[in-house]
């Protein structure tokens, strides 16, 4: 990967220190290609990563190989392409993702929030948003399937061969997996009105307006 590679037997691992404090408003980041990484547990053990979300406060991750497992309150170093160096102790996992509570000086803290408002402008994230046209379909009634099975009502506000928006009241967790029709998805994003998800498997043609 391109981002600097950690020396697999001398990184340095500190001590969970008090992070610097909170800002009222940390800056915030859903990344729809997610970034390719590594990540280091304290006995010196290395695996692959992706990060797809991330604030000045936390970094949210996903396990590329499921069979690792990730315990709340293990330390963590992560290099990830154009951020470089996390570090942080895990906070929360749920299924192959994890969430890490970054400790970083507040000199450490700006940089990191000049990385991630330099992502937000990338244009190649942004390109890779709408890489793939989106159009309202004609019948936008549709049935949203939860994993615990249950079925909700709901209604398609924009489409596209990757993903959707839907309108709902319901705020599945975010990774979590939905079936929209027949197609099963990934919860990527809450906002005002409902849900964005993006198709597990690419689809190959749209209902026809």
């Amino acid at each position: 990967m391109s981002a600097e590679t950690p020396p697999s037997s001398h990184a340095s691992f500190t001590s969970p220190a008090k992070t610097a404090e909170q800002p009222d408003s940390a800056v915030r980041l859903t990344l729809k290609s997610p970034l390719d990484g590594r990540f280091m547990r304290a006995d010196g053990s290395e695996y692959a990563c992706k990060l797809w979300r991330i604030s000045t406060n936390n970094a949210d991750l996903t396990l590329n190989d499921d069979e690792i497992i990730i315990r709340a309150d293990d330390h963590i170093i992560a290099y990830v392409d154009n951020i470089g160096r996390l570090e942080g102790t895990v906070i929360s996992v749920q299924r192959d993702d994890f969430t890490l509570q970054l400790i970083q000086t507040v000199h450490q803290k700006n940089k990191l929030a000049a990385k991630i408002n330099w992502l937000s402008k990338n244009t190649s994230q942004q390109s890779e948003q709408r890489r793939h046209a989106r159009h309202t379909p004609a019948r936008t009634e549709a049935i949203l399937i939860l994993d615990d099975g249950s079925e909700h009502a709901c209604k398609i506000l924009d489409l596209s061969l990757s993903g959707a928006a839907v309108a709902t009241n319901l705020r599945p967790p975010l990774r979590s997996i939905v079936t929209l029709g027949n197609s099963q998805a990934k919860v990527m994003r809450h906002f005002e009105d409902g849900i964005g998800i993006e198709f597990l498997v690419l689809q190959t043609d749209l209902p026809k307006d």
